[in-house]
This record gives structure tokens, C-alpha cells and sequence, in this order.
């Protein structure tokens, strides 16, 4: 038998306690979601500091890495030196000092620097080489 009075009284609250339970349910679902996001948050949050570290560090290293660069093609940047010293030096030596010497913006220095290792090199070998190779060659 049906008491339409009870009944319906008895309906609303079971569908009341569904409500509720599926509200509480959704409540924890989303707490744990913030938490979740939060917690990728602070993982984004250390990322992203230690990316500053490290882009301090690279600035401090540029800045540093500029200055003795600078340094270096002052010092070098000497046409006594380059007559003096690139003959002592080997062509990968010279070539690379050269290198250096124009990405610091002294491209005239590099220059020197090659033609003076080259001038040296000139000297140093005989000027009838040829004709001695030549002789050897044949026997004489």
C-alpha cells in the first residue's frame, strides 16, 4: 500500500541524500584537482626559477667571456707582436688568433697577424727549393 503523504516524503530525502552525496563527492573530486594543480604549480614555479638562475649565470658568463675577449684583441691588437710572434706559431694558431681577433671586431689585426705568419713562412724556406727537389729527384 502507497501512502502518497510518506511516499513522497521518502523519495525527497533518499533524492536528498543522493544530492548531497554527489555534491560531496564532486567537492573532494575538485579538492584533490586543486591540489594536483597546485602542485604542478610549484613545480612550474621551481622550473622557472632555476631557468632565471641559469640565465644569470649564462649573462654573468657572457659579460666575463666579453671582457677577456676584449682584453685578449687589446693585447694582441700590436703589429711588434704579430712581426715577432707569428712565425713561431703554427698556421691553425695564427688562424685562429685571427678568428678571434675579427669576431672582436679587429678584423685588420687578424689580418696582420696571417700576413706576418705568411711573410715568416716565405722567408724560411729557400727560394730554389723547387730546383733542389728537382736535383734530388733526378739523382744529381
Amino acid at each position: 500500500m502507497r501512502i502518497p503523504f510518506i511516499t513522497n516524503w521518502v523519495q525527497r530525502r533518499k533524492l536528498q541524500a543522493e544530492i548531497r552525496h554527489l555534491a560531496l563527492h564532486a567537492f573532494y573530486h575538485s579538492l584533490d584537482e586543486i591540489d594536483a594543480l597546485e602542485a604542478l604549480l610549484e613545480v612550474e614555479r621551481r622550473k622557472a626559477m632555476e631557468a632565471e638562475v641559469q640565465a644569470r649565470v649564462t649573462a654573468q658568463t657572457h659579460r666575463a667571456l666579453n671582457c677577456a675577449v676584449a682584453q685578449f684583441a687589446e693585447v694582441f691588437d700590436n703589429s711588434l707582436s704579430a712581426v715577432h710572434q707569428a712565425d713561431g706559431l703554427t698556421y691553425a694558431e695564427v688562424s685562429a688568433l685571427s678568428a678571434l681577433l675579427a669576431a672582436a671586431g679587429r678584423p685588420d689585426a687578424g689580418e696582420l697577424w696571417m700576413k706576418c705568419h705568411e711573410m715568416a713562412n716565405q722567408a724560411d724556406k729557400p727560394e730554389d727549393s723547387d730546383d733542389i727537389e728537382e736535383a734530388e729527384v733526378i739523382g744529381a
